[in-house]
């Protein structure tokens, strides 16, 4: 994964039980006092990421992460300093959460969590949260039917009905997609098929303003993605209200001719100046989730390797 040397690197954490997730609270003195957050730290001199956050989950809270998955990193500027945050999901530990540093320590449901008053630069990673780490792309050459493909795997997909028009076939592979417990993103010209669990994929062909407009009128849009390939598509984007994006083409892939792979070096680059998760496309399979997440990014995305 790439360092940046003159941020402050600090790893943080999105820590599960039982369905909730721990926050601690700044102590009133501290810059951001008051506000809740996700537990960590700054590295200290020598430290990779997962050891700083192993030992200052140990030092502030005396639990020991066994599963740690890396999630995103988010740049960030205070105007004074700049910072970078490595953020991780945590899904197992030993030992019982405290406030050894003599900080607020809580459980909190999802819902509750989005109405705490958390640092800004934590926005990313609530928005994050229940994020599909696999994100399967329809293509009628290769797919059943929308609704039997929609239904096919039994973990949670991320599920982008790319090109299928709207009709009755899309808005039934919407439903079947939702009640099994999947998320769905849909193009501008799928919204009459929106509901609740649905989110909006916006392609470098929409105009901005009318995505907006269209963003506006939705009950809770989620989540936002979009693609990028490069620097200048992240600085044309950066208006746009996305949640996650997707890099692409890593590798070599037909649906991606003349195109050429980025590389894993390369898509580790892009997905540490995002700031939000990255799914890999273009070549992937889901055997490369590991590398994925070794790489910087967040999720793995793909059409026939995911069929």
């Amino acid at each position: 994964m790439p360092n940046t040397g003159p941020e402050i690197q600090v790893a943080c954490a999105l820590i599960w039980r039982d369905g909730q997730i721990l926050l601690s609270r700044r102590h009133q003195s501290a810059h951001q006092g008051g506000l809740w957050e996700f537990p960590g730290g700054k590295f200290e001199t020598g430290e990779d990421p997962k050891t700083c956050l192993t030992r200052e989950l140990e030092e502030e809270l005396g639990i020991i992460p066994r599963n740690t998955y890396f999630m995103f990193q988010i740049p960030w500027d205070y105007g004074d300093k700049l910072i970078r945050l490595w953020v991780y999901e945590v899904v197992a530990f030993d030992g019982e959460p405290q406030g050894l540093e003599g900080q607020d320590v809580n459980w909190f449901s999802t819902d509750a969590l989005r109405t705490l008053q958390i640092p800004k630069a934590n926005d990313a990673i609530v928005r994050a949260i229940g994020l599909a780490r696999v994100l399967r792309i329809y293509d009628p050459s290769l797919a059943h039917e929308p609704a039997v493909w929609a239904t096919k795997t039994e973990y949670q997909c991320l599920l982008y009905f790319r090109g299928l028009s709207a009709g009755v076939q899309l808005e039934t592979a919407v439903d079947a997609a939702l009640t099994h417990g999947h998320q769905v993103i849909l193009t501008l010209d799928q919204l009459p098929y929106f509901r609740a669990g649905c989110g909006v994929h916006l392609r470098k062909t929409d105009r901005v303003s009318d995505a907006l407009t269209h963003l506006g009128k939705l009950n809770k849009p989620w989540p936002i993605t979009a693609g990028i390939r490069d620097e200048k598509d992240i600085d044309r984007q950066r208006g746009w209200p996305f949640d996650a994006l997707l890099i692409s083409p890593v590798l070599e892939t037909p649906s991606h001719q003349g195109m050429q792979a980025l590389g894993w070096e390369r898509f580790s680059e892009l997905a540490g100046k995002v700031g939000v998760p990255a799914y890999a496309l273009g070549g992937i399979t889901h055997d490369d989730l590991f590398t994925v997440t070794e790489h910087a990014g967040f999720g793995a995305a793909g059409i026939r390797g995911f069929q």
